[in-house]
C-alpha cells in the first residue's frame, strides 16, 4: 500500500530552474499524469489513460442500471397511488426507493468517490440496483392488488424524455434560476465583498458554468 497524501496526486511538484515545488494550481490528477499517477503507475500515459476510461465506463454502466430500476419503481409508485394504495401499503417499496435512491445519488455525485475507492463506489452502486428492483417486486404486489397486475413503466432513453413524461416544467425552473443568478446572486456576492468574505481577484479567469442555458 502506497503512503499518498491528497498533495501527491493533486499537487505534483514542477520545477522552474533549479527551484523543485509542489504546483498549488489543485485540479484532476488527469490533467498532468506524467506528473501525478505514473509517478507510481508504470504504464505508458495513454494506457493508463483507457485504463482509467475502462473502470469508468463499468461504473456508468451500473449507474445507468441503477437510474433505470428506480426511474421505473418511481413511475410504479405513482401507478399505485392513482390507484388508491394506502400509506401502509406504500411503505416497504417507499423505503426502498429511498435507500436506492441515495445510493445512486452518492454514486454519482460523489465526484472523486469513484476514483479514490472505486470497489466501494461500485459496490454502493449495485446495492442501489438491488434496492431498486426490491421496491418494483414490492409494488408489483400493490399493483396487482389494485387490479393493475400488467402495468408497465413507460420507456424512456433520455433525461429529456423523463422530464417530459412526468411533466417537469423546464422552461419555468430554469427561468427561475437565471432569475436568481441574474438578480440575487450578484446582491449576495457584493454583501459578501463588503463583509470582507468575498474577493472578485480570486475569480479572475474562472468561467461559471451551469447545466442549462436562457
Amino acid at each position: 500500500m502506497r503512503t499518498l497524501a491528497c498533495a501527491d496526486c493533486h499537487m505534483p511538484y514542477v520545477r522552474e530552474g533549479g527551484v523543485k515545488y509542489s504546483s498549488h494550481k489543485v485540479g484532476s490528477p488527469l490533467e498532468d499524469i506524467q506528473n501525478t499517477c505514473l509517478t507510481c503507475h508504470r504504464e505508458s500515459e495513454e494506457e493508463f489513460k483507457q485504463i482509467v476510461k475502462r473502470k469508468l465506463e463499468r461504473k456508468n454502466e451500473l449507474a445507468r442500471a441503477a437510474a433505470a430500476a428506480l426511474a421505473k419503481a418511481h413511475f410504479e409508485a405513482a401507478k399505485a397511488w392513482e390507484l388508491g394504495a394506502t400509506a401502509e401499503e406504500m411503505a416497504p417499496a417507499l423505503l426502498d426507493i429511498r435507500h436506492g435512491q441515495w445510493r445512486w445519488d452518492f454514486g454519482v455525485a460523489s465526484h472523486g468517490g469513484f476514483f479514490h475507492a472505486p470497489e466501494e463506489t461500485l459496490r454502493i452502486l449495485a446495492t442501489a440496483i438491488h434496492k431498486g428492483q426490491s421496491a418494483r417486486i414490492k409494488l408489483r404486489t400493490v399493483l396487482a392488488r389494485h387490479g393493475a397486475a400488467d402495468y408497465e413503466a413507460p420507456g424512456f432513453s433520455s433525461k429529456e424524455e423523463a422530464q417530459a413524461l412526468i411533466g417537469l416544467p423546464m422552461d419555468k425552473l430554469v427561468a427561475e434560476k437565471m432569475q436568481f443568478l441574474d438578480n440575487l446572486r450578484p446582491q449576495w456576492l457584493k454583501e459578501a465583498a463588503a463583509k470582507g468574505l468575498y474577493d472578485e481577484k480570486t475569480r479572475q479567469g474562472m468561467a461559471f458554468k451551469t447545466s442549462y442555458s436562457k
